[in-house]
């Protein structure tokens, strides 16, 4: 009788999952197509602003968005299963992506001229780094359970980078200039920080909740 209520669980799960992986993507493609692609152009604003640091620039670029894009493979439990060594050597090639992008990130936002942001960028670099490290530990130790959760808590900090951009997209945000991007960056991190943890911790709540209902409906029958 268990079987049904867990398996409805999984599937609402899945389909949580693949919506907000759906909806992050269209997000990144957003960023990608309106903001990013200004940097093909030399004239661009925002060419521009990078110019003085191009090496900077492609350090933190290219790994950055290599590892956005890996760590959506990397959730994929269809992936993981049929193509394990596949799965693995992503893995490798996006801790590599964030040991290279992650404290260079650190090094443009003491560049560029706004010095109020830099904290933010040394937090969410160290966050970023520090969750997937630990995730590495957990999968060489044999902890795949928290492998994965601490995967979720990195790729968060790494998710920082097209959420904030996207708000800013907003007209009433940009009409805001330095104050609104401060804000939208701080509250998008401080998000980062403490709701994959709580995410985590609600579901297991649920599923030990739906693990001592099935329990006692056993000991009922």
């Amino acid at each position: 009788m268990a079987t049904a209520p867990a398996s409805a669980a999984r599937s609402s799960s899945l389909k949580a999952k693949h919506v907000l992986l759906v909806v992050f993507g269209l997000m990144t493609l957003f960023v990608f197509s309106t903001r990013d692609a200004q940097l093909l152009d030399a004239s661009s604003p925002l060419r521009q602003r990078y110019a003085p640091i191009p090496l900077l620039m492609l350090a933190h670029g290219i790994p950055g968005a290599l590892a956005l894009i890996m760590g959506v493979f990397q959730f994929s439990s269809r992936l993981r299963q049929r193509y394990l060594q596949v799965h693995r050597v992503m893995g490798r090639i996006y801790i590599a992506c964030v040991a290279i992008s992650a404290p260079v990130a650190v090094a443009v936002a003491v560049v560029l001229p706004i010095p109020s942001l830099t904290p933010a960028a040394t937090i969410q670099a160290l966050g970023w780094v520090m969750c997937t490290a630990t995730a590495l530990y957990c999968v060489r130790t044999g902890q795949i359970q928290q492998h994965r959760e601490w995967m979720v808590r990195g790729y968060a900090f790494a998710a920082v980078f097209v959420v904030v951009r996207v708000v800013l997209a907003i007209p009433a945000v940009e009409r805001m200039g330095l104050l609104g991007l401060q804000t939208t960056v701080w509250t998008v991190l401080a998000t980062a920080c403490f709701l994959p943890s709580f995410v985590i911790a609600w579901q297991s709540l649920v599923a030990n909740r739906r693990v001592m209902k099935a329990r006692a409906a056993a000991a009922a029958d």
